[in-house]
């Protein structure tokens, strides 16, 4: 990975926002899965972009290295499921 990020182990970034994603699981056939799952993760990214922001990251290199973190993932799930 081309960049890492520190995480408070047992600390969620997203506090009540993660409670939200926990109770708002759907089953897979569920019409409003998409749309519930986009506002959870939402809700939820941006409390941690604005924990980040308030620790003294300015806005543009946070938005650019989640960026890249992004896809990191999206290419190490790729190779997954290639395999």
């Amino acid at each position: 990975m081309r960049n890492a990020l520190l995480v408070q182990q047992g600390k969620p970034a997203g506090g009540a926002s993660m409670e939200a994603i926990r109770l708002k699981m759907q089953a897979a056939n569920d019409p409003y899965r998409t749309l519930n799952r986009e506002e959870a993760l939402a809700a939820a990214f941006h409390d941690f972009v604005q924990r980040v922001l308030s620790a003294g990251w300015n806005e543009p290199e946070v938005a650019l290295t989640l960026a890249d973190i992004a896809d990191d993932y999206v290419m190490a799930l790729a190779r997954r499921v290639a395999n």
